[in-house]
C-alpha cells in the first residue's frame, strides 16, 4: 500500500501516464484534476460534458449510494488498472475487479487468488465457476481474510453510460467468509464481445463500503 499511496501522490503532483497517448504535463493534469474534482459534488452523476473534457481512459465510482465521482487511469500494467482522482482516492481493479484501494472510508488493501489465477468475471459467460481469494484489512487488523465465491451469468441487460446504451450480460458472483462472518453478492454488467466490465457493484469491506464503477472512456 506504502507503493500505491506514493505512486498516487507522484501522479497528483507531477502528471499522468494513462497508457494509451504518452505522458500528460503538470499543467493538463491540473485541468484534468479541477474537472475529476468538480464531478464529485452534488448528488448527481457525471455528466457526458464533464466525461467528454478529459481525454484519458476515466472511470465514474460511487461509493455507499453517495455523489459520483471521477477517476483517471494512472497505470494499466500486469493487467492491473490503477485509477486515480483529485480526491486522493486510490482504486485498483484487475478484469473489473476491484483488487485494492486507497482512500475510501474503508479499505481493502490486497486481494489475492488463493491456489491458482482468479478467473475474470467475463469466465462466467462460459459457464458458471467458483473461485477463492485473500484478502486483507489492516483496519481490522485482519489479513489473508479467505472468501470462498461462485459466479453465474444471469442475463442479458442494456445498461446506460453517459447515456449511451450497451448492451451486457449481467454476472453475479456470491461469496461468503466464516471468519468474520461476511457474505455479499457483486454484480458485474459484462460485454459480450470483447469481456470489458462496463459496470460493477462490488462489496470490498466487511464493515460496509459498497463501491459502484462504470466505465466512461476504456483504455486503449
Amino acid at each position: 500500500m506504502r507503493r500505491i499511496s506514493a505512486l498516487a501522490l507522484v501522479l497528483l503532483t507531477a502528471g499522468c501516464s494513462s497508457g494509451q497517448s504518452g505522458n500528460t504535463n503538470y499543467s493538463q493534469f491540473l485541468q484534468i484534476a479541477r474537472q475529476s474534482l468538480s464531478a464529485s459534488f452534488g448528488k448527481v452523476r457525471v455528466t457526458r460534458a464533464q466525461a467528454a473534457a478529459i481525454p484519458y481512459a476515466s472511470m465514474g465510482f460511487m461509493q455507499d449510494g453517495g455523489n459520483e465521482n471521477l477517476v483517471v487511469l494512472g497505470t494499466d500494467q500486469g493487467g492491473e488498472q490503477l485509477w486515480t482522482s483529485a480526491a486522493k482516492v486510490v482504486i485498483v481493479t484487475r478484469d473489473g475487479r476491484i483488487a485494492r484501494t486507497l482512500g475510501l472510508d474503508h479499505d481493502l488493501s490486497g486481494m489475492t487468488a488463493r491456489g491458482g489465477v482468479l478467473p475474470s468475471p467475463a469466465a462466467a459467460l462460459s459457464a458458471p465457476f467458483t473461485s477463492t481469494r485473500l484478502q486483507d484489512y489492516p483496519e481490522m487488523d485482519m489479513y489473508g481474510v479467505l472468501v470462498a465465491c461462485s459466479a453465474r451469468a444471469t442475463g442479458r441487460q442494456t445498461i446506460k453510460i453517459l447515456g449511451q446504451p450497451i448492451t451486457t450480460m449481467r454476472v453475479d458472483e456470491s461469496c461468503r467468509a466464516r471468519k468474520p462472518d461476511w457474505s455479499f453478492t457483486d454484480s458485474y454488467w459484462v460485454d459480450t464481445d470483447n469481456g470489458r466490465v462496463w459496470r460493477a457493484r462490488q462489496h470490498i469491506h466487511p464493515t460496509g463500503g459498497i463501491i459502484e464503477t462504470e466505465i466512461f472512456r476504456p483504455p486503449g
